[in-house]
């Protein structure tokens, strides 16, 4: 079997399975495991799949939703260099608002290291992870978001009015090149909307995969961030908010 025979038969499987470990994609393509490596390897740096520990991924459009099992494996190296820079920004003391996005969970895994923080999510996984550190945490409930660990809806952009914070940190699904904040969550954007009006500071987290076509809704624009925390410098495709990129 040749290998663009191989890389489409990798391809078809992922599509249908969403992901797959290598000892399964192994046993349905009957071809050992280095040159599975191998061909992953090929087309994680083609761009045509995530690669993530014991395996791979398929590699959704820029509006579509995967399912957090895989959302929080995405670009999970990235995720956990972005969190570490956005703990730098945090002080003791402070009151934070973290939407419920993969890339904000992480963040909450290390938010533990600062004192007498507090924490209002809409996340029910973050709630879950808070209660193991001791800090203080809030949680809006709500209608829990279909294929989601996120509360939406106006109960809880309601306690989230009820609040003020020093920093809110977010992720959508892409920035577009003009600047727009975009993702297909229109429920999960609306409270981060609130989020944002409720702090001082407003801080986007985004790994550099998420640099793409727009997506249904708008959340808003680059002017409105106080910063965009990526796991790498992307201050030169924005050169206008140069500042705003840590």
């Amino acid at each position: 079997m040749s290998l663009k025979e191989r890389e489409g038969l990798i391809l078809d499987y992922l599509r249908k399975n969403k992901e797959a470990s290598i000892g399964a994609l192994c046993a349905a393509l009957f071809v050992s495991e280095p040159t599975m490596r191998r061909d992953l390897a090929s087309l994680s740096a083609a761009g045509k799949i995530i690669r993530v520990y014991g395996g791979a991924v398929y590699k959704s459009s820029p509006g579509e939703n995967l399912p957090p099992s895989i959302r929080e494996r995405e670009h999970q190296d990235a995720k956990v260099a972005i969190a570490a820079k956005c703990l730098s920004l945090v002080h003791d003391g402070d009151t934070v608002m973290v939407d419920g996005s993969s890339t904000a969970l992480e963040l909450l895994r290390v938010i533990g290291a600062k004192k007498s923080i507090i924490v209002i999510t809409n996340s029910a996984k973050a709630a879950l992870l808070l209660s193991e550190t001791g800090v203080r945490t809030f949680v809006t409930g709500g209608e829990l978001a279909p294929n989601s660990y996120a509360y939406v809806g106006s109960y809880a952009e309601a306690f989230l009015r009820s609040f003020h914070a020093d920093l809110c940190f977010f992720s959508v699904r892409t920035l577009t090149p003009d600047g727009a904040l975009t993702d297909n969550a229109i429920a999960e954007n609306a409270v981060r909307g609130v989020m944002m009006s409720r702090a001082k500071r407003s801080v986007l987290m985004l790994d550099s995969g998420k640099l793409g076509e727009s997506c249904i809704s708008t959340l808003c624009h680059l002017d409105a961030l106080s910063y965009v925390v990526s796991e790498r410098d992307l201050s030169d495709r924005f050169p206008a908010y140069k500042g705003k990129f840590l």
